[in-house]
């Protein structure tokens, strides 16, 4: 602290609140205080000497007035000349205090009438507390300034005054060391006052962010990131500019930019804040985003409303694009399920085609005996007639006969085609009844092959299903099982199928399937029968069919005989 007592540093904000009041102080200092001290000591003093001494206060008056005005002009463009021309101001100031103290001090030691000296001390303290307003942002100027007033005063009464002046210097001693710690306080205070106001100056201009006050609808100032997110070249013409110039005619929500503005407006001046995305353009025409926060604030019982805008154009582009992206992702994704839904409805095209053929062998294995019964009703209904042995009941017996294989053979053909009768809407049914649909085409290859078909329920449960579909894939399951144990040809073989509620499971005792390809065999055209017998296609349709249309569930696993494979529907109701 003492070694900067003797510096004269200062930056440019106490400068410029020095001379805020720079002309009074030279006017009092220089033309009021120097008229009293002529006006006092003209009877005392020589007028030679007088007249001299006041022209040489007034040469030093005129000499401040031209600093000052050399002073402003340095800060307002910021030169380096603002410090050199501060330090010979002041140099001025001390000359200006000597040459006043010089006049006293001769006065006194004249023995002028004591009223003049208590003139003399007033004019001095009025001097000295008045410099609290024009010194105190420069601390150390203020300090020497009271202490060559005060100190020398008081030393000259002391020394040329007499006891009867011992008080009045001790009581003069007292205000010098008050003013000098008020000084000094106010100082600090001040201080204070500048850092925090520098400090805020410097993230008000130094923020990324766009900061404007906004009074009455217009811009009132704003830091120089506006300036440069706006496009203009200084600050002047941008705060010159009409707010309307700023905005586009619409937002891109189609409501008017001004009208929708002051919407804005109002809601923070209601709520005290409000946060909202805004499209500017720059003086160019160039359009960008801003995130814009508005909060209403008082500046010396002003109304005003402070807004900050961070620049969100290139967020907004990515936002763009991201939807662009989204919709077209969107619409190849759904160009994708409709090339899936035809493949898919094309495999299963082709899986119904396979279906058939097998079907066509069951049917031939079905039609095979009442064929042939047909077949030896006519026979011997032509051999009796040839003998003339053919009577009415015989015929009637025989006729009845035919009918009956004929309406068998209907039957089957009914079955055949509304098993595979197209049905897109879900009807109640459950598993018991779709397996005996499958057992009506099955049940005679089955028993031509020998094969053993086990039905067990342990539960039963209502569905809501595609019936026709579901009963193609137990079908599937069923005659994979059949040509299974027609390639193993395992000891009693058997087909057992279990239904426990929701869930059914088809298996047998074929062996099962080679570990190898287990989690293969749901995959289209991957079959283990040869190309003449298999087209890959049943088992993927299935999975289709269980998981994609009926919101199910199909899965294998080797038991220690054979292949399980297991359907769970969701949506169990109790039959």
């Amino acid at each position: 602290m003492f070694q900067t007592l003797f510096q004269f540093d200062y930056n440019t904000k106490n400068i410029r609140l020095f001379l805020e009041n720079a002309f009074l102080s030279a006017f009092a200092a220089n033309i009021l205080e120097p008229a009293i001290l002529f006006y006092l000591t003209y009877n005392f003093l020589d007028t030679t000497l007088l007249s001299l001494w006041f022209a040489l206060v007034l040469f030093i008056f005129l000499f401040r007035i031209f600093i000052i005005k050399k002073l402003h002009y340095f800060l307002s463009v910021k030169s380096d000349k603002v410090k050199p021309y501060f330090k010979v101001f002041v140099g001025l100031l001390f000359v200006n205090a000597f040459l006043n103290l010089y006049i006293i001090i001769l006065s006194i030691s004249q023995g002028i009438p004591t009223t003049t000296i208590f003139i003399f001390s007033t004019m001095i303290v009025t001097i000295t507390a008045g410099s609290v307003s024009t010194l105190i942002g420069v601390f150390h100027v203020y300090l020497y300034f009271v202490i060559l007033n005060m100190v020398s005063f008081i030393g000259a009464i002391l020394y040329f005054g007499g006891e009867e002046f011992y008080l009045f210097a001790f009581i003069l001693a007292i205000f010098t060391i008050l003013i000098l710690k008020i000084g000094l306080k106010q100082y600090r205070l001040i201080d204070k006052i500048t850092l925090m106001n520098e400090t805020f100056q410097t993230i008000y201009e130094s923020s990324p962010d766009g900061i404007i006050l906004i009074q009455n609808n217009r811009f009132k100032d704003c830091n120089s990131s506006v300036v440069k997110m706006f496009g203009y070249d200084t600050k002047e013409d941008l705060l010159s500019t009409h707010v309307s110039a700023f905005m586009p005619k619409y937002q891109d929500d189609g409501s008017l930019s001004m009208r929708k503005m002051l919407q804005m407006v109002k809601v923070a001046l209601k709520e005290g804040h409000h946060t909202f995305e805004w499209k500017y353009i720059k003086k160019d025409k160039t359009p960008f985003w801003v995130e814009f926060v508005l909060t209403k604030i008082y500046v010396d019982g002003e109304e005003l409303l402070h807004a900050v805008y961070r620049d969100i154009t290139k967020r907004k582009e990515l936002e763009k694009e991201k939807a662009q992206f989204q919709e077209s992702l969107k619409k190849q994704v759904a160009i994708e399920v409709e090339n899936n839904r035809k493949k898919d409805e094309m495999m299963l095209y082709q899986s119904r085609l396979a279906q058939m053929g097998e079907m066509i062998n069951m049917i031939a294995h079905q039609w095979r005996q009442p064929l042939n019964a047909i077949t030896i009703a006519t026979g011997a209904i032509h051999l009796k007639a040839q003998k003339n042995k053919l009577n009415t009941e015989t015929a009637i017996e025989l006729s009845d006969n035919i009918k009956k294989f004929a309406f068998h053979l209907s039957a089957t053909i009914d079955d055949f085609r509304n098993f595979f009768k197209t049905n897109k809407v879900t009807s109640i049914t459950d598993f018991k009844k779709l397996i005996e649909s499958v057992l009506l085409i099955t049940e005679s290859s089955l028993k031509n092959n020998q094969i053993d078909f086990q039905l067990e329920i342990k539960k039963l449960a209502e569905l809501n299903t595609f019936e026709n579909e579901m009963k193609q894939v137990l079908l599937n399951l069923v005659k994979n099982a059949q040509d299974a144990l027609k390639e193993q040809q395992p000891n009693n073989p058997y087909i057992k199928v279990l239904i426990n509620g929701t869930t059914i499971s088809v298996s047998d005792n074929a062996g099962g399937i080679d570990e190898s390809i287990l989690e293969k065999i749901f995959e289209p055209y991957f079959s283990t029968k040869t190309k003449k017998d298999g087209t890959g296609l049943g088992l993927y349709m299935s999975k289709v069919i269980v998981e994609d249309h009926c919101g199910g569930k199909l899965s294998v696993n080797n038991t220690q005989e054979g292949a399980c494979f297991t359907i769970t529907l969701e949506g169990e109701k109790n039959a």
